[in-house]
């Protein structure tokens, strides 16, 4: 768990990308973000919320599911 829990209206990082916190649920340990340019919310896990940008490589993860036909 993070030290420090996020709290609505806050500014953190989402790999690389600045996003506020709209909602928390403690229970679940999960956030609603939102960047600053879209209207549409996503839903992460408090851990992959960072205090500075990740500009880490990363694989989709399409690419680890099935193919579609």
């Amino acid at each position: 768990m993070p030290r420090h829990l996020p709290a609505v209206g806050e500014k953190r990082y989402f790999m690389h990308k600045e996003v506020t916190i709209i909602k928390v649920w403690d229970c679940f340990q999960l956030a609603e973000i939102r960047e600053e340019t879209e209207q549409e919310t996503l839903v992460v896990d408090f851990c992959t919320l960072t205090n500075q940008p990740n500009y880490a490589n990363s694989i989709p993860l399409r690419l680890l599911g099935r193919e579609r036909k």
